[in-house]
């Protein structure tokens, strides 16, 4: 049935627009006044027809980092020191013992909270080792097509544990791609030979002809940057546009000019950036005593020079991230403090970080508010987009392909004391 949701206002553009829906996306995007539409409807709206009532639509958010896999293990183990050698050691032990049910139970968890919180894409990596096999991809792979309904779910077949010690591991990777898998990563940093590691990585890409997606440069040692090898690896390959780097931490400490240097060689690769800001903060800079490092990659600056960037939860409640519910708007509000953007164009940006430039690094290139795209789409509970950065409204109504999947709504009520009547 077709959709038509009156009276919205857009990030980009002033007043109140009309979006008209038909199979799936959107048709027409016209201006129109509030008066004008509520006098065709008789003041009554329709079924098919969303009176957002002046409130902010944006594209469908998107996730385009998330371990659906390691999710809520919190309370299973808690925390002792806090650090990626603690992480990385207990979360491994933890894995022993995932079962296809275990990881499901978690994952729905998750899922259907993003459904609800407006994310209507993910990527989610799902580990592959020979501690847990392809215990992550018989969970995952069922609850791609269980929620097809209110999102779309990328699973991006990773190596978390080193590659080039661990032999059997490519065979695993292999047999993960032929599940389904949709792209294919690793953490270069943690194995012996990190560059051998990401040949490892391109080989399989185009074996599978599929994307690749590296955790990089996150540790705050004094290694050299793996970026160089990367994009040269990128640009040999002919793999311009399908590479996508999560956390990038030590882009945070570069000199200016430096930094600048490699935004134009990620442009010209076509390489996609994606700041973690929740995780990031959270493990960067543990040994240093004071003027401590925010260890957030510079992505704003990074879009003034053409790269394609994006923010996304990476964790949600386990050793990486204690912290969090998946909200990637909330994970905005967080970029936004950290790296100090205040103005209304900077809050615009950071909802296209969250959306379409999100989706891009991801591949999903169709995609957005414009006619012609799919209607994906949330009303949130703002105005414009510095509302909805400055506090990650609740009320959200989420819209998958056309159809209302979601809605969240927020009732206060104030109970004010009874003040005695001074007549009696």
């Amino acid at each position: 049935m077709p959709l038509k949701i009156q009276n919205a206002r857009l990030s980009d553009r002033p007043g109140l627009w009309q979006i008209g829906i038909a199979q799936g996306r959107i048709i027409e995007l016209l201006e129109a006044k509030a008066e004008v539409e509520k006098a065709e409807t008789g003041g009554q709206p329709a079924e098919n027809i969303i009176d957002a009532a002046g409130k902010l639509v944006i594209p469908g958010l998107v996730d385009a980092h998330i371990h659906l896999d390691k999710a809520l293990l919190l309370q299973r183990q808690p925390a002792q020191t806090g650090d990626f050698a603690e992480a990385m050691r207990e979360t491994l032990r933890l894995k022993q013992a995932f079962t296809i049910e275990d990881i499901q139970s978690r994952a729905r968890r998750v899922i259907e909270q993003a459904i609800g919180l407006g994310i209507t894409a993910m990527r989610s990596h799902v580990e592959v080792d020979p501690t847990v096999g392809l215990v992550g991809m018989e969970a995952l792979l069922p609850l791609q097509q269980d929620y097809a309904w209110g999102i779309t779910i990328q699973l991006a077949v990773f190596a978390q544990e080193g590659m080039t010690q661990q032999p059997e591991t490519i065979h695993l990777l292999r047999q993960a791609l032929k599940m389904g898998g949709n792209a294919i990563g690793s953490a270069p940093y943690v194995d012996p030979d990190p560059e051998r590691n990401v040949q490892m990585i391109f080989d399989l890409a185009e074996e599978f002809n599929c994307d690749v997606d590296f955790h990089l440069d996150f540790l705050d040692d004094d290694r050299p940057l793996l970026l160089p090898f990367v994009i040269q690896a990128t640009i040999d390959r002919g793999w311009q546009g399908r590479v996508c780097l999560g956390h990038m931490t030590k882009l945070a400490g570069l000199p200016p000019d430096e930094l600048r240097s490699i935004a134009a060689d990620l442009q010209s690769a076509g390489i996609s950036i994606l700041a973690l800001p929740a995780s990031d903060l959270y493990m960067m800079a543990r040994q240093d005593t004071h003027n401590v490092r925010r260890g957030v990659a510079p992505i704003h600056q990074l879009a003034n020079w053409g790269v394609n960037v994006g923010v996304a939860t990476n964790n949600v409640q386990n050793l990486f991230t204690p912290f969090g519910d998946g909200d990637v708007l909330k994970i905005c509000t967080l970029l936004a403090q950290v790296l100090h953007l205040g103005t209304a164009t900077d809050h615009q940006r950071c909802l296209q970080m969250a959306t379409s430039q999100a989706a891009t690094a991801i591949g999903m290139t169709d995609y957005g508010l414009t006619v012609g795209k799919p209607a994906d789409l949330v009303i949130l509970g703002a105005t414009d987009a510095t509302e909805a950065i400055a506090a990650a409204p609740i009320d959200r109504t989420v819209i998958k392909r056309g159809r209302v999947v979601a809605q969240t709504q927020v009732d206060r009520f104030l109970r004010p004391p009874i003040q005695p009547d001074p007549q009696q």
